[in-house]
């Protein structure tokens, strides 16, 4: 590297990298209280069909929010228990949402962060 780039261009770029937001920052502002109203469990293997390597166990948690103006129906499918228990344990308790479109940002009571989406209304 040469003198200049050492001397100035990196410090930029490091601050740049401190000052400027992530896009993966979830917003405080843009959340809106909701209640969790029921939580299904469903436990599935990952892959079908016959392996030489073990198969991955996901879970399809499925869940119905309720918020002042509206109840929704929220799909959320992952491979880590602890999330599938933090999920059962927020049933009847208030969390956080950010709705966007069919996607949804939710902050459990336990501080975790999901992103999960909205389903059918039957799936609740």
């Amino acid at each position: 590297m040469t003198f200049l780039t050492r001397r100035f261009v990196l410090p930029l770029v490091a601050m740049m990298c401190l000052v400027w937001p992530s896009p993966f920052v979830f917003a405080q502002d843009s959340y809106q209280t909701a209640t969790v109203i029921s939580v299904r469990q469903i436990r599935h293997m990952g892959s079908l069909g016959p392996s030489r390597f073990a198969h991955t166990i996901y879970f399809t948690v499925d869940f119905a929010l309720r918020l002042p103006a509206e109840s929704y129906c929220v799909g959320y499918e992952t491979p880590v228990l602890d999330e599938v228990q933090d999920l059962l344990a927020s049933n009847g308790k208030d969390i956080r949402v950010k709705i966007r479109g069919k996607k949804l940002a939710v902050e459990l009571p336990t501080g975790r962060r999901i992103k999960a989406e909205l389903v059918k209304q039957t799936q609740c």
